[in-house]
């Protein structure tokens, strides 16, 4: 017999699994697989699958069987965990995760480490307390350009919460490159942290395909209250067509010839998961990587200048020498003064 392949779960029963956690957690009471059912309106064999999950591979759900039914809840071993002490180096560990996810600020996974910080810090006196703040200045998260997500609180949760229940949604979504602001029906399918800023992958109307979405242009969204069956369409596959994020409709085999003075900066980091690299003897990197992200492929080959030359697919580099000549025209002549109003 051949290996079994291990299925992955998909990104609606990580979310899903997730909200089971969170509710588990907050309550005081158990609850049945017909309540959380009915609560992530989802089937109860997809819950019962689900608290398996949890049960097998993250221990953290323990099953009490009573006349008739079964309920859930959390294990208590694991609400000992309360009682845990951290060590300095824990501490400082827990402080540089949250300054990482600083960016995240208003969605629910930096509320959550947000919290751990409060309860931390709530245990401690005023100088344990200067003592953290100094060390948390050890590992300093140097974000720019991020988003500030706070003021879609509630709306980031509708999120999580249509994910998870694989919940219709409607949203009004503002397109500043088009100056267009629309409704759409959606199917939200994952959320992507990616560069500084939060992405939703769905797919849009009657259409099958995905489509990315900043979440931060999203102006409005509602659950209108329809489920949506488990989408064919796989995710993995469809960011697998991109160098970051953003997918086109076609496929193309690019190469990329990178100068040995620069050759390094490519070789010490891993851009793609499919990326090859091939060192030749004068010390040039040819890079070639299948991808449908024109987008993102060119931006980032002129970012090295001079030292990097776009050699496949032909139709993206004459869009890159369209580019340097109407950057040179730009740096032809002298930039216009700025005009200084001088108020009296």
């Amino acid at each position: 017999m051949g290996k079994e392949v291990e299925r992955r779960p998909d990104s609606q029963q990580l979310v899903r699994q997730w909200t089971i956690l969170r509710m588990l957690a907050g309550a005081t009471t158990e609850f049945s697989v017909k309540e959380l059912s009915d609560h992530l309106n989802v089937s109860k064999a997809t819950i019962e699958r689900d608290l398996a999950t949890l049960e097998r591979e993250f221990a953290l759900v323990e099953t009490k069987v009573g006349a008739q039914k079964k309920t859930y809840r959390i294990d208590e071993k694991i609400r000992a965990l309360e009682a845990i002490t951290f060590g300095p180096s824990e501490l400082l560990a827990i402080y540089a995760a949250n300054a990482s996810l600083a960016g995240l600020a208003g969605t629910p996974l930096h509320d959550d480490l947000t919290t751990v910080i409060t309860k931390i810090r709530g245990f401690l006196g005023p100088r344990h307390n200067g003592g953290l703040a100094a060390m948390a200045r050890v590992f300093v998260t140097h974000a720019r350009g991020h988003v500030d997500y706070e003021p879609q609180r509630e709306l980031i949760d509708t999120l999580v919460d249509a994910i998870a229940r694989r919940r219709v949604c409607k949203l009004t979504y503002h397109a500043p490159w088009k100056g267009t602001t629309r409704e759409h029906v959606a199917r939200p399918l994952r959320l992507v942290w990616h560069r500084s800023a939060l992405y939703l992958f769905a797919s849009l109307g009657e259409r099958t395909e995905i489509t990315t979405l900043a979440v931060h242009r999203i102006q409005a969204l509602e659950d209108v209250g329809e489920t949506f069956a488990n989408p064919s369409v796989d995710v993995d596959a469809h960011v697998a067509k991109a160098f970051g994020i953003f997918v086109s409709d076609r496929e193309e085999d690019v190469e990329i010839r990178f100068d040995a003075e620069i050759a390094w900066r490519v070789e010490e980091r891993t851009f793609h998961p499919d990326e090859q690299r091939e060192r030749l003897a004068d010390g040039t990197l040819i890079y070639r990587l299948r991808t449908s992200a024109q987008w993102e492929i060119i931006p980032w080959v002129l970012g090295f200048g001079a030292h990097a030359e776009l050699v496949t697919p032909v139709a993206w580099r004459d869009v890159v020498r369209t580019n340097l000549e109407a950057t040179m025209q730009r740096y032809r002549t002298s930039p216009v003064a700025p005009v200084v109003d001088h108020v009296g």
